[in-house]
């Protein structure tokens, strides 16, 4: 037994009620259970009950054993003054509030079909990601799945503008500063998130701003900052285009065309280095660069290296000198597919990483990196775009209604998450198709909030199937 199992069924009175009666013997009826309480205190508050006639109303505390009541402390926390009911599953105890009342105690043990609890045990121990998978096939959840669908996309969209706005808050409600730092998070796309986020809390965009129309200074205070001009790096690049080039060229080029390509490599990197020496002191960025172990190359493709998205990163802040003010006036979509799609570094076009260069075409000519691509772009609207409007409304107290429009108007992301729902699109007499980024939103935020955690009798699908 669980005290989330006995939440369930305290909230939706799911327990037998003929001649209910306290521990101590007293006619007991249940009036109002109450508003499930989330936070810090009793677990359902304003609650009515009936004790011998005299009504109570206050907060109801559940707990699987009676002792819990002393060994989480109940007694002594003034949140807890209020209940006028302690219900457990067993073994009760006599329990007294910090003012010294006594409580009076419901015992549910014998009172809770056991065909509902070995269902919801069947929950917990079954192997599928998804808990109720194997129900799809019993009845049609379809109308379940699409209400909490709509729950968890306002959810989903909600816990995102918090982080904006916990954001917003440390930079001291600079909407232009937080919007920087959400695009850059997610130019990491997952795997280089948190490096990439440090390193626009350390590169202030204010700084950009100041070299927008130079984008050679750009690329130094970004690459800098991002720890890859080091010296110990450097010297890396010098070793590394001297071991390759000789494997893959000795017997192609002339050792003064390999020294001529080492030359230039080892040249631009040390113009990079200096720009930056320049700039860094200048801004007084020292000893602030990004540690170079924090970027992840593994298991990337070299298009999606952080160093490439550096560059498609210093490629569209060196044209754009404000970010919020175009993300809050958009009204389609087309505005923003305009905005993700510039120019790189010339260097970056042909380069994966400093001193490697990308492999060649059938006809021997190097492949070029390109702008972002239209997958990429629609990931920054859903991961930046949206949460900052979401956040802005939440901050305005005002009603926005694209994000949500936007969301229904882009398809939906294709990941093993979104795999795992996509048999409910073959349930029998199930009209369902997942084709939104809308629904495939709310469907990463149904598997992580609720389905990954087993949170099903939270779940408007979980207590459908149970109530059955």
């Amino acid at each position: 037994m669980n005290e989330q199992f006995l939440h369930y069924i305290w909230k939706f009175q799911y327990f037998d009620k003929t001649n209910l009666q306290t521990q101590d013997g007293k006619k007991l009826q249940v009036i109002v259970a109450g508003t499930h309480n989330h936070d810090a205190g009793a677990d359902f508050e304003d609650a009515i009950v009936e004790i011998e006639g005299i009504k109570w109303q206050g907060t109801i505390e559940i707990d699987t054993y009676g002792f819990n009541w002393e060994s989480h402390q109940h007694a002594t926390n003034e949140a807890y003054e209020n209940v006028i009911l302690h219900v457990v599953w067993k073994n009760p105890r006599e329990v007294i509030s910090k003012n010294g009342s006594k409580i009076p105690v419901l015992v549910v043990e014998n009172r809770i079909d056991e065909r509902l609890w070995l269902r919801y045990q069947e929950f917990l121990r079954n192997e599928h990601k998804v808990p109720c998978q194997g129900y799809w096939s019993e009845k049609n959840l379809i109308s379940s799945f699409e209400k909490m669908m709509q729950r968890t996309l306002d959810e989903r969209l909600i816990r995102k503008s918090q982080h904006v706005l916990s954001l917003l808050e440390r930079n001291s409600f600079d909407w232009e500063e937080t919007s920087y730092q959400i695009l850059l998070e997610h130019f990491g796309f997952k795997k280089n998130n948190a490096p990439f986020l440090q390193l626009a809390k350390e590169l202030p965009f204010k700084i950009i701003k100041k070299h927008a129309n130079q984008i050679f200074q750009v690329e130094a205070l970004f690459y800098g900052m991002a720890g890859f001009l080091s010296m110990e790096n450097g010297q890396w690049i010098i070793n590394n285009l001297k071991n390759a080039e000789n494997k893959r060229e000795s017997n192609e080029k002339s050792k003064e065309e390999l020294e001529q390509k080492i030359e230039e490599e080892v040249g631009y990197f040390e113009a990079l280095q200096r720009e930056f020496r320049f700039l860094s002191h200048k801004y007084s960025l020292q000893e602030k660069e990004v540690n170079l172990a924090q970027w992840k190359f593994l298991r990337l493709r070299p298009s999606n290296f952080p160093t490439v998205r550096i560059a498609q990163v210093v490629g569209l802040l060196s044209q754009q000198n404000h970010l919020f003010s175009i993300i809050l006036n958009a009204k389609n979509l087309k505005e923003f597919y305009s905005f993700f799609k510039t120019e790189i570094p010339s260097y970056w076009k042909t380069h994966y990483h400093f001193g490697k260069t990308n492999a060649e075409d059938k006809e021997g000519a190097i492949k070029e990196n390109k702008t972002l691509g239209k997958d990429a772009q629609q990931n920054l609207i859903i991961n930046v775009v949206v949460p900052i409007r979401v956040a802005y409304s939440l901050y305005k107290q005002q009603q926005d209604d694209f994000p949500k429009k936007w969301l229904s108007e882009l398809s939906a992301e294709k990941n093993s998450i979104i795999k795992l729902y996509k048999p409910l699109e073959k349930t029998e007499n199930a009209d369902f198709k997942i084709k939104t980024a809308a629904q495939s939103q709310a469907l990463l935020e149904l598997y992580s909030q609720y389905c990954n955690v087993k949170k099903c009798l939270s779940c408007e699908v979980g207590k459908d199937i149970l109530r059955k």
